[in-house]
C-alpha cells in the first residue's frame, strides 16, 4: 500500500467532498477505501487549500485519477512531494495520538 495526497483550493472543496462521498456503497468508491480530508493549516499545508489523503493499492489510484479527471475540478491535483510528506506525517501523528488517547481511556 502507498499513501498519496491530492490538493484543491478552498473554493473547490465542496465539489471535492461531493465527489468523495458519491456512490459510497459501490464496489469501488472513495468512501469504501477511506480517506482523510483536511484543511491545509491543520496539517502543515498551505492555508486556503484542502488535502485529501488516501492509503491504497495502485489499482485504486488508477481508478481515482480517472474519477478526478471526469469530475473536472479545476484546482484538484496531486500535492508536491514535500507537501505530501508533511501532510501524511501530520495525519499519522494525529492518528497515533488518537490511538494513545483511547489506550489511556480503556488501557
Amino acid at each position: 500500500m502507498e499513501s498519496r495526497v491530492y490538493e484543491c483550493d478552498g473554493k473547490d472543496q465542496g465539489k471535492l467532498k461531493s465527489l468523495l462521498e458519491k456512490d459510497a456503497y459501490a464496489g469501488v468508491s472513495f468512501a469504501r477505501q477511506g480517506y482523510k480530508l483536511k484543511e491545509g493549516r491543520g496539517v502543515g499545508g498551505e492555508a486556503g487549500k484542502y488535502y485529501a489523503c488516501f492509503k491504497a493499492e495502485p489499482d485504486f489510484f488508477r481508478w481515482a485519477e480517472e474519477k478526478f479527471k471526469e469530475a473536472a475540478i479545476p484546482s484538484l491535483k496531486r500535492a508536491a512531494k514535500e507537501t505530501e510528506a508533511k501532510v501524511i506525517a501530520a495525519i499519522e501523528a494525529e492518528d497515533n495520538a488518537a490511538e494513545q488517547g483511547m489506550g489511556a481511556i480503556f488501557g
